[in-house]
């Protein structure tokens, strides 16, 4: 239900979207709150390193964006200093906009 609920919202109120992911996100996920607030001490690229090396093949990280928000870049460095080739064995997938 609570999902449903979020897709009514971005019907309904595409507006009040980003605020309505993140009450879906603290009230759903286990330890939700974590997913949420940050430590504005961390940069980016230290939290996005934090998130890869909680990830695994079967646990993806995604990135729900405002607009103008773009992390590929980010995400290339993370791959080549992870001996990575961001050519090859990095995919990427938009989803909106078309």
């Amino acid at each position: 239900m609570p999902f449903q609920k979020l897709l009514v919202i971005r019907v309904l109120r595409p507006d009040r979207i980003t605020i309505a992911v993140d009450n879906f996100t603290r009230k759903v996920l286990p330890k939700g709150n974590e997913y949420v607030d940050c430590d504005s001490t961390n940069s980016f690229q230290q939290i996005l390193s934090s998130s890869y090396s909680e990830s695994s093949p079967t646990t993806p990280i995604y990135f729900i964006l405002s607009p103008g928000a773009d992390p590929v870049k980010d995400v290339e460095i993370l791959a080549r200093a992870n001996g990575m080739d961001p050519l090859k064995q990095l995919h990427s997938v938009a989803l909106g906009q078309g």
